[in-house]
């Protein structure tokens, strides 16, 4: 994964330290289409390289606003220049949280101020608190913003139910979905601005089913989940993460399933189930 973007934004269930273990399931799949129905931060969009054409959506209409701002060059030209002005403090960010959105610029520059400043990059009005010094100073966001947008070139951004990506229909010789919806144990209220409720995975896990497009999708590894998609592959990873982003203190091992419609060969990095 040599001169991959990192993501710009910080984001709950990011999957940045999970990126090695992800890599072989997008180089298994020869694919001129990407799709990513459920962007969110777009750590693995971002690290892996451009299909022919790629698509990015989310439910959260603000961050795609950002995403569309930051993919334009005008738009993304004067949120660097707002931003770098930018100041990192707790009066600064019960400010922000109370500015009025009028346009795309402003609501791009709320979202990413919010985002870099608050907790674990959560933007769900209940859960925003502000975090000191957990990362990097506004001047070091424009060149973040930069790379992004390169990264976002040539590729289509939707603020649709995933449904609609995942059975929209292509010219394309061959279409990768990776998937990374809200974990069935994970705490909606606190992490999403959008709950993803249990009938949200019978439906997500129904029109997989159908679908005719290569996927691999990640999950939280429960019960549930493997009934759900009971007769897919199965694939157990672990690695070192740190929700909480506390300094100092050992980051915890996640234990996640990966689940797809196609084999990959048994490494070390994952263990088949």
């Amino acid at each position: 994964m040599n001169n991959r973007v990192i993501t710009p934004f910080r984001y709950p269930g990011g999957k940045f330290y999970a990126l090695k273990y992800l890599e072989p399931f997008w180089l298994t799949v020869l694919h001129d289409e990407y799709r990513e129905p459920f962007v969110g931060g777009g750590s693995v969009f971002f690290a892996k390289p451009k299909a022919k054409f790629n698509w990015i959506n989310d439910i959260d209409s603000d961050l795609i606003t950002t995403y569309r701002a930051i993919q334009d060059p005008v738009l993304s030209g004067k949120l660097i220049n707002f931003l770098g002005k930018e100041t990192a403090t707790k009066k600064r960010h019960a400010e922000m949280k109370q500015m009025p959105v009028r346009d795309k610029l402003s609501t791009a520059l709320r979202y990413y101020y919010l985002n870099r400043t608050s907790y674990s990059g959560i933007t769900n009005k209940p859960a925003w608190g502000y975090r000191e010094d957990k990362s990097s100073p506004p001047a070091n966001w424009g060149k973040r913003i930069l790379e992004a947008r390169g990264g976002l070139q040539e590729t289509k951004i939707t603020c649709l139910d995933f449904e609609r990506v995942i059975s929209a229909e292509s010219t394309n010789t061959s279409v990768l979905i990776y998937l990374d919806p809200p974990y069935y144990q994970a705490d909606q209220k606190r992490a999403y601005t959008h709950s993803f409720l249990g009938g949200d995975h019978i439906r997500l896990a129904k029109v997989l089913k159908k679908t005719k497009f290569k996927f691999f999708l990640s999950y939280d590894d429960n019960q549930f989940i493997r009934q759900l998609y009971n007769g897919f592959n199965f694939y157990r990873l672990k690695w070192f993460y740190n929700t909480a982003n506390l300094k100092n203190k050992k980051r915890n091992q996640g234990h996640e399933l990966v689940i797809t419609n196609y084999r990959i060969g048994s490494g070390n990095l994952f263990e088949t189930l």
